[in-house]
């Protein structure tokens, strides 16, 4: 079997002149590392008929190979360059939704070294340009967007459905040769979520897709080794999805197959599809992960086939609360021989700047640069900010239709706005651990400052099974209040999560941790309101903006107190 992951992972720290350390990986990351469409071709001639992508069609799933794939790339980007003058360094943006004919355009962008924009379609869904809309056109600058068949006309822009752009049929000519590509050519543009701002667009080179890829092969030699074959539901419009998890499926000759986002109603199809194909490696979010741990807790012999050749189960070392990492390790030590990873990242660092250099040990951990990158940890207000420097980082930031430098430090490393502390774990490796966002925190009427980030960990593990979130206030306030999310089990038991609350306050009695008064959130996390993330995440700056009168009533007597506080 594979190595998992590379042995003799270690962190090596360097300290500066002005006295910061500086981290990197032990593990180096090989230079000359080929571009990414370089590797498609690669496998389209070393594995012609082997499946690349798969999505639901009517009946059964209809899937295209690595040869198909190739071949309508190109035919593609000759339509792109003959029937709408595209070239090299021009922009098509898109709203389709992950599959095959929207692979085929990611690729044709490639081959003629356009620039693919993913655009989040719900701004876009009534096809009228807003102010919602003009963000992303106004820093795209995109001469074509392509929109999925049925789509309303895209006001004042030049759009083309995609069943007709992926139409066979040119002009009888040979596509000719792909176009030449630098590593500093733009591959693509993704848009950060906005849950704090105005989305801001990142362009991603196409050296960040080749290095980010190398680095994880590098770390993980398992997903080089044993081709990735996985499941998957998330967006194309947000780089985990559209960048790294297609990429890294192509970077190592894997497979996808596209699935519909998870809820209680698309669960059992779930299954029944990772039974059918046995994903080698299962990438996912929390919301994710409950349906499914649902779904197999109770029946061994789905969970043996849905697990006889998964290696690993990856999601975002930030992102887990304890009571789901308590189901998720009794799921892994009673099913299959795998283990569980984490990482962590951001669009402007082409998705990943740490992974595990071992199988998690707790949730929280977010473990190594990844190799030929370097972290910092740098005192923000007595916190330690993560920072990073490394091929990964984006050129620039695409604010209000021009360039902008990313917010770096006097040493060029850019400023990720997240805490992180250095930790040990139990076999003796350092690793960094995630301590929450700066931008949430707050301080009260008194000036102290309140931690949301670790406090809201702290009281989910407090309540837990019975929250699947907290939303927590009282900036500028004299005390803290909250909304609880309760899960399904937590419903009915409001006395009980304010015993436990107040058991949390009995612990931790400074004013800065004390939640004064509390209730459950009778107005769930809209989606359309950006108060929830395409990761099934509360944005909580997002509800908190959108539903200050909630916290108000908490602040002025509403809701209840702890019991016994």
């Amino acid at each position: 079997m594979s190595q998992l992951v590379a042995p003799g992972q270690k962190l090596i720290e360097e300290q500066l002149p002005d006295g910061r350390r500086v981290y990197r990986s032990a593990i180096p990351l090989l230079g000359d590392l080929p571009d990414i469409f370089a590797r498609l071709v690669t496998w389209a001639a070393e594995q012609q008929d082997k499946v690349l992508l798969s999505e639901p069609g009517e009946g059964a799933r209809r899937s295209i190979s690595y040869s198909e794939a190739l071949c309508r790339a190109r035919t593609m980007r000759q339509r792109l360059a003959g029937l709408y003058s595209l070239r090299k360094g021009d922009c098509v943006a898109t709203l389709a939704p992950a599959g095959i004919d929207a692979l085929v355009l990611k690729l044709a962008c490639l081959s003629g070294g356009f620039v693919h924009a993913a655009l989040p379609p719900f701004p876009f869904r009534d096809g009228v340009e807003s102010e919602t809309t003009k963000p992303f056109v106004e820093n795209a600058k995109p001469r074509l967007i392509v929109a999925p068949p049925g789509h309303p006309a895209i006001e004042g822009m030049d759009a083309v459905s995609l069943d007709e752009l992926a139409r066979d049929g040119t002009d009888g000519t040979a596509p000719g040769a792909d176009e030449q590509a630098s590593p500093d050519d733009w591959a693509a543009i993704f848009f950060t979520s906005g849950s704090t701002g105005a989305p801001k667009g990142v362009p991603i080179t196409r050296g960040m897709i080749s290095s980010n890829q190398g680095a994880i092969a590098a770390m993980w030699p398992f997903v080089a080794e044993t081709p990735p074959v996985l499941v998957d539901w998330l967006p194309w419009h947000h780089v985990f999805g559209g960048l790294d998890n297609i990429f890294k499926v192509i970077w190592n000759g894997g497979a996808m197959h596209v699935d519909a986002a998870p809820g209680s109603a698309t669960i059992e199809a779930t299954a029944k599809l990772m039974a059918e194909v046995a994903p080698t490696m299962h990438i996912a979010v929390p919301l994710g992960l409950k349906l499914l741990l649902d779904r197999l807790e109770m029946d061994e012999d789905g969970a043996r086939a849905l697990t006889r050749k998964l290696r690993a189960i990856f999601f975002a070392g930030a992102g887990i609360d304890a009571e789901l990492w308590r189901r998720l390790a009794a799921f892994r030590d009673s099913h299959g021989d795998f283990q569980i990873l984490s990482g962590y990242g951001a669009t402007e660092a082409a998705s990943t700047i740490t992974l595990s250099p071992a199988p998690l040990e707790r949730p929280g951990e977010l473990g190594h640069p990844l190799p030929g990158h370097s972290v910092a940890l740098a005192d923000v207000d007595g916190r330690s900010e993560l920072r990073v420097s490394g091929p990964n980082i984006a050129p620039c930031y695409l604010i209000d239709g021009r360039r902008v430098e990313l917010p770096v430090d006097e040493h060029g490393f850019y400023r990720t706005g997240d805490a992180a502390v250095l930790r040990q774990r139990l076999d003796g490796v350092a690793v960094f651990g995630f301590d929450g966002r700066l931008a949430e925190d707050f301080k009260l009427s008194s000036g102290v400052k309140v931690r949301t980030g670790p406090l809201r960990a702290g009281l989910l593990a407090q309540c837990a099974p019975l929250a699947d979130d907290i939303v927590i206030s009282g900036e500028n306030r004299d005390r803290l209040v909250a909304l609880v999310f309760p899960s399904a089990v937590g419903k009915a038991r409001l006395e009980e999560i304010g015993a436990r609350i107040a058991g949390w306050n009995a612990a931790n009695p400074s004013g800065s941790t004390v939640i004064a008064r509390f209730d459950f959130a009778i107005v769930p996390a809209d989606r359309a309101k950006g108060e929830l993330s395409d990761k099934g995440q509360i944005v909580q700056s997002r509800y908190l903006r959108n539903h200050a009168n909630l916290f108000e009533a908490l602040q002025v007597g509403g809701g209840q107190a702890p019991k016994g506080a």
